[in-house]
């Protein structure tokens, strides 16, 4: 897990940095037009993380930039749970990140649906981090998505020593005495694979944090009927902010202080939308947003919630 690093180690990274810098500024100039990793894709290189430690926390909860796509890593002491992957070209991101957290053991690996954004990287995650539990929506053959990428992260779960579980409304998973998870959704077997989204909420103490993937009206209607308690402090806004999620109702019982919204800069969705940006706004629901604010963290002790961004 996170360890602190000592000044020896803080200059040399700093010393690293500026020489990845200087070449990289050399190959821009040489190279115009090329596409080269972030400020915080090369800090996170060579260890150094610009937003919270994992280790400031008793549990936290990591809401990755990883663009137009979803990754939130939670950790609590030694137990560490990653929701979806990024996209395909998201795994230097995401690898990078978790090892400026020191990690190397997964305990469950959620992918709440099968669409590019949220398993793209899901196969290099598998195969280059050991990962004891996996979670995931059990499609039926009519439902099941038929994409090469889908049929290399199967392949990639089979081949793994991870235990695969089908994601049951209902049940609950514990890491302690203290945190737990339990599944919301999906409630069907939706023909529209974002509401199919595993939807689970995650407790350590007296706070919680409800994770939608990219569930949808549909979807939120269905867990509110089913009677599930989706009161929490902070939620990840279903499908980027889009306005096809985060209905009224839903998010009057959600009720919470912070919602996170994972999306990329100046994306052709033109998410996150107006319109719930209006609905938190009227709610005074504090947001941040993953392309205005980069990675966010929130940590908690079980009583109060501390926020940090990297912007």
């Amino acid at each position: 897990m996170s360890k602190r690093k000592n000044n020896k180690t803080v200059k040399f990274s700093a010393a690293l940095v500026a020489v990845i810098a200087l070449v990289i500024s050399a190959i821009i100039t040489f190279f115009p037009g090329k596409v080269f990793p972030t400020w915080n894709d090369i800090f996170r290189s060579v260890g150094i993380n610009e937003t919270a430690d994992s280790s400031d926390f008793a549990f936290s909860v990591h809401f990755l930039d990883v663009g137009q796509a979803d990754c939130e890593l939670i950790v609590n002491g030694d137990n560490v749970i990653l929701i979806d992957s990024g996209d395909v070209n998201s795994f230097l991101a995401v690898d990078s990140y978790l090892k400026s957290q020191d990690i190397t053991e997964i305990n469950y690996f959620i992918l709440t649906h099968g669409h590019s954004d949220h398993i793209g990287s899901a196969k290099d995650i598998i195969e280059n981090y050991k990962i004891d539990n996996i979670i995931m929506t059990k499609y039926s053959a009519e439902n099941i998505p038929t994409t090469d990428l889908y049929n290399e992260f199967l392949t990639s779960v089979l081949n793994s020593s991870a235990k695969v579980y089908e994601a049951v409304p209902g049940d609950s998973y514990s890491l302690n005495s203290d945190c737990k998870f339990t599944v919301f959704a999906p409630n069907d077997d939706y023909k529209e694979l974002n509401n199919s989204s595993v939807v689970i909420k995650v407790s350590y103490k007296n706070k919680s944090f409800l994770f939608e993937g990219d569930a949808e009206k549909k979807s939120e209607k269905d867990i509110l009927k089913q009677g599930f308690d989706v009161k929490a402090d902070v939620i990840k806004l279903g499908h980027h902010g889009s306005k096809t999620s985060s209905t009224d109702d839903y998010l009057n019982a959600v009720n919470p202080t912070f919602a996170i919204i994972s999306c990329g800069i100046n994306n052709q969705y033109n998410l996150p939308s107006d319109e719930v940006i209006e609905k938190l706004t009227k709610r005074n629901i504090q947001f941040r947003r993953t392309d205005v604010n980069g990675t966010i963290v929130i940590g908690t002790d079980g009583d109060e919630l501390y926020l940090s961004t990297e912007r």
